[in-house]
């Protein structure tokens, strides 16, 4: 390829022990890039790999390096200084290199490392070879479920190509939730909304004369994140969904948000009036609300028994355990009992346990005080007693903390929805169409059952834990490099999170065989993008997994090399914002 007098040159220079991989280093398709040393790195054996695509005709696979190599302009035959390697940017897309200064081609050995991102190449199909530049897109979004048949969608954007816009953002375009009929709740991401009276075949014909006629290139979104709650992936493939199953540590916030529903049947009901609450609630009453919830009502469900251990039972264990061992160490093998810690296993009620094997090499030696191995194992599970009470002590304090956050959150949300001048202003409590909050769980056939059923349905009713599924939403100041919804996180059980109660939000795991049947949905859904649009907006990038993302923008530039990456990114921080252009190949953010 050859680009005589138009060729642009950009050079990048290496420095010793240097780490760019949050900073941003951008270039255009056509351009070549000049990679050279700085003083400091001139004299060393350095050797650079990148997985950067180096024809044009090369298939993108991120973890395929190579090296690259060496050019010398110098005559001097002993002065290699002013040496560099040269990169023909023919391919759009986020690339990584390394350099290592040891002589090695190990990445772990790498001194430094960066990422230089070539954009997406957009150019007008309209045979006058013109490329649309980034920074002179002029997009307009239009709302796709109220554009009516595809044969009337010219006739309603013509607007746009008249107002000057060469891009188009449609927002999704399929089957959507049969209540909400959110444009963000989808039901089905491979058929088109029924409205559009079409096929994908024919929807790419309409977007292809689109860009031919008017020079407007089409983008649509790609929701990964959630689905509709009235999707059918997540009846033949429930494993898809956070639920009780797969993600038991929800068992108590699914127990929380049921009392909270019940909260509303009651009072609606007027069967708090004994306690002063009415269905009509005014703002004097949340304080009331407060109390009833925290103090009578959180108590009798004993929430703490999902975290805590039996402790009885455990040091019952652990004292036949070290009856069975023939001797007793001089020495525990480790000295720190910070190492005891509870797991929750499948969160079961005073099911939670400890490692013995650990506790034994710790507690169990021939203290000097004692004489016999009976006085030594006595006082090995006395240790151990001693330690479980402590945890669960903690744990029990931790608890009251995250109910009385629970119940601060759900104050405020009912807060907004009755009494802010700028919310809803609901008048009566009534479900399901005005809670006292919104409920943070899809149930069963949409079901809100007693808290008591509840109860006993996560403990014992398989087939209900597996289609009680977490709804989606929004966290405020989260970190979005952390998934809200896994273990270890509290986001459900404190009512951090500001619900889509339409919406399911899916459990990707850390891999494609984590989740095989949703990683095979969603690539489908990415190929009938990549090979109808010119590029996609990416809803909810922030909450998707940056490693699914990853594969799925990879693929769509397998089908569509030029396919353009716009994405939907709150982080609020910039170098988390580079972080993920570097590792995604974003084009845009919004």
């Amino acid at each position: 390829m050859s680009f005589g007098h138009d060729e642009q040159i950009r050079v990048l220079i290496l420095n010793e022990g240097e780490d760019k991989s949050e900073e941003l280093f951008r270039l255009k398709k056509g351009w070549t890039l000049q990679i050279a040393l700085s003083s400091h790195l001139s004299w060393r054996e350095v050797r650079i790999f990148t997985n950067a695509c180096l024809y044009e005709k090369d298939l993108f696979q991120r973890n395929n390096y190579q090296e690259l190599k060496w050019i010398y302009p110098s005559s001097g035959k002993y002065d290699d200084s002013d040496r560099y390697v040269s990169i023909l940017c023919c391919k759009s897309g986020s690339f990584h290199y390394y350099f290592t200064i040891d002589g090695t081609t190990i990445k772990e050995n790498q001194n430094g490392q960066g990422y230089f991102q070539v954009e997406s190449h957009l150019i007008f199909p309209d045979e006058s070879g013109e490329v649309l530049e980034q920074e002179c897109i002029t997009c307009q979004s239009v709302l796709s479920k109220s554009l009516g048949p595809l044969s009337e969608w010219l006739s309603r954007i013509e607007v746009t190509y008249h107002s000057g816009y060469n891009m188009i953002h449609f927002t999704p375009i399929q089957s959507l939730n049969n209540i909400s009929n959110s444009s963000y709740s989808i039901n089905d991401h491979h058929k088109l909304n029924s409205k559009f009276e079409g096929t994908y075949q024919q929807m790419k014909i309409l977007i292809d004369k689109i860009a031919k006629q008017w020079r407007i290139l089409s983008i649509t979104d790609l929701v990964y994140n959630h689905v509709a709650d009235d999707c059918d992936l997540l009846r033949n493939h429930p494993e898809a969904a956070y639920n009780l199953i797969n993600s038991p540590h929800l068992k108590p916030a699914v127990l929380i948000d049921s009392i909270l529903m019940q909260f509303t049947c009651d009072a609606s009901k007027g069967k708090l009036l004994s306690k002063g609450i009415k269905d009509e609630i005014k703002e004097h009453h949340l304080p009331l609300i407060r109390h009833y919830l925290l103090n009578e009502i959180f108590p009798q469900y004993c929430l703490w028994e999902y975290y805590i251990c039996d402790t009885n039972k455990l040091v019952e264990l652990f004292y036949k355990k070290l009856s069975l061992l023939n001797n007793c160490p001089d020495k525990p093998l480790y000295y720190n009992e910070n190492l005891i810690e509870i797991n929750h296993g499948k969160y079961l009620r005073m099911k939670s346990f400890v490692d013995l094997d650990l506790a034994e090499k710790i507690y169990f030696f021939k203290r000097e005080y004692l004489s016999t191995n009976e006085q030594w194992i006595n006082a090995a599970c006395d240790a151990l007693r001693s330690r479980i009470d402590f945890l669960n002590n903690l744990i029990r304090e931790k608890l009251n903390g995250y109910l009385n956050r629970a119940i601060d959150n759900s104050i405020a949300s009912c807060r907004y929805h009755f009494f802010s001048l700028d919310g809803p202003n609901y008048n009566k409590l009534c479900l399901p169409s005005t809670p006292f909050v919104g409920n943070y769980f899809y149930y069963p056939n949409g079901e809100f059952k007693h808290p008591d059923d509840i109860n006993n349905l996560i403990e014992h009713d398989i087939n209900y834990q597996l289609y009680v599924m977490a709804h989606n939403g929004w966290v405020m100041n989260d970190d979005p490099l952390r998934c809200f919804a896994d273990e270890g996180q509290y986001v459900y059980l404190c009512r951090d999170l500001i619900q889509w109660s339409d919406l399911i939000k899916l459990r990707f795991g850390s891999r494609r065989e984590d989740c095989p049947s949703l990683y095979s949905y969603m690539k489908e859904y990415t190929r009938l993008i990549a090979t109808t649009f010119h590029g996609c907006r990416l809803d909810n990038c922030h909450s998707t997994p940056l490693w699914f993302a990853q594969q799925m923008m990879d693929y769509a530039r397998e089908i569509n090399p030029n396919f353009y990456i716009n994405a939907e990114l709150f982080t609020g921080n910039m170098s988390i914002d580079i972080h993920f252009i570097n590792q995604i190949g974003i084009d845009s953010l919004v």
